[in-house]
């Protein structure tokens, strides 16, 4: 289910690489510097949280082929770093970019190039545990409820589904920062995005009536 690049799934900007998906809108690059950072990005996550995941799923990585789907899995930080720390557990990376490969795949992770807006290619109840991080510039406003349906389709009774976005509320800014981070949330802001989504996880999750809060 590997997916070779061509130069259509592409497109430049001011030397940047991004991803060419009709009507996404996450704006971000998609070259070596932006993997830079999403590695980074995963490793100071991992120390502030000290562990990958908050959900109680010590059983399911105990489990021999279990299942775990890493949605917007970008560079293949978390993915790798489950899957080499979990070596009997499978590991599938879903992301709307190919996966730029900078060190050894793990034996048992799993690319798949695809969009969740336009389905997911598994069988309904194939995963045991869902993450989903940093995904609040992928989708509209209007397409969080479908997103999280599609999720909610191809996770297992009693699975585990872990979201994680952030708030956009940040502090102390130089000038120079304030309007960079101006200038970018007004670009989401009329793509559709939704910045404030992070308070409304938990009633989108409640609105499918099928889960338990950890």
């Amino acid at each position: 289910m590997e997916s070779e690049n061509t130069p259509s799934e592409f497109k430049f900007h001011d030397g940047r690489r991004y991803h060419n998906v009709e009507n996404a809108v996450y704006p971000m690059p998609n070259d070596e510097n932006e993997q830079d950072r999403l590695h980074f990005q995963h490793f100071l996550m991992r120390y502030l949280m000290q562990n990958n995941f908050s959900a109680p799923i010590n059983h399911i990585l105990t489990t021999p082929g279990a299942k775990i789907l890493d949605v917007g899995c970008g560079a293949g930080s978390w993915s790798f770093d489950m899957a080499t720390t979990y070596p009997n557990i499978e590991i599938y990376g879903l992301d709307i970019s190919p996966l730029q490969l900078t060190n050894t795949k793990p034996k048992k992770f799993t690319f798949i190039k695809a969009n969740v807006l336009e389905g997911i290619p598994f069988e309904d109840s194939t995963f045991d545990f869902i993450y989903q991080r940093f995904l609040s510039y992928a989708y509209t406003k209007d397409e969080w409820s479908s997103a999280i349906n599609e999720l909610v389709r191809v996770l297992k009774p009693g699975g585990f589904l872990e979201l994680m976005e952030p708030s956009p509320s940040l502090f102390d800014l130089g000038p120079i920062a304030k309007r960079i981070w101006d200038a970018q949330s007004s670009l989401v802001i009329q793509r559709g995005v939704d910045l404030e989504v992070y308070q409304r996880l938990e009633e989108y999750l409640q609105n499918q009536g099928l889960f338990r809060k950890y």
